[in-house]
């Protein structure tokens, strides 16, 4: 079987079982290429995961022998090429890679999710959620239906599930949707 079919299989039993949805799992799920991009765009916007990286690199065998300082040259590409095969990531890490990977390549889809909502944003940044927002499952599930009839099933798919592991009171309602779907394929 390929990497794209395991991580579409991957996807498609968290979107099915959203309740057993952790940021590693989700994170385990998106295709190698996706995981690399999105770790890529979270070093680039967060200077502060460098030593955060170097030390988990510096505890691989490959790594050990690096002094921290061969890391300062280190782009973020290479960053993210050196964990394509490492398991260690915190979830930390990986939850700033999901959040990097929404906001810096699917701004408009956030966006518009937000905008069928009612939620103010900028670029499908958040500031605050409006003071009593919680959305009920139907008012949920309409903007779910009307992302997924614009946007690639799985980026949607991905987006849901982001949404849910890192604010599950909030977007609770998505799960329904989410398990309602058919396979992403």
């Amino acid at each position: 079987m390929t990497q794209p079919q395991d991580s579409t299989q991957a996807l498609a039993a968290l979107a099915a079982s959203p309740a057993t949805a952790t940021v590693p799992a989700l994170w385990a799920a998106l295709p190698a290429d996706e995981r690399r991009r999105a770790l890529a765009l979270a070093i680039k916007g967060d200077k502060a995961l460098r030593p955060v990286l170097v030390a988990l690199l510096r505890e691989s065998p490959r790594y050990r022998g690096f002094r921290p300082q061969s890391f300062n040259s280190w782009t973020a590409d290479q960053f993210a090429d050196a964990f394509k095969s490492q398991k260690n990531l915190s979830p930390d890490v990986m939850q700033s890679g999901l959040i990097a990977l929404h906001v810096t390549d699917r701004g408009e889809m956030l966006g518009a999710f937000l905008d069928s909502l009612g939620v103010p944003h900028e670029q499908g940044v958040i500031d605050e959620l409006p003071q009593g927002f919680a959305p009920d499952e139907a008012t949920l599930g309409r903007a779910a239906d009307e992302l997924a009839a614009r946007f690639p099933r799985e980026q949607v798919t991905v987006y849901f599930l982001t949404l849910l592991v890192l604010e599950p009171q909030v977007w609770s309602g998505l799960a329904a949707w989410l398990g309602r779907q058919a396979p992403v394929a």
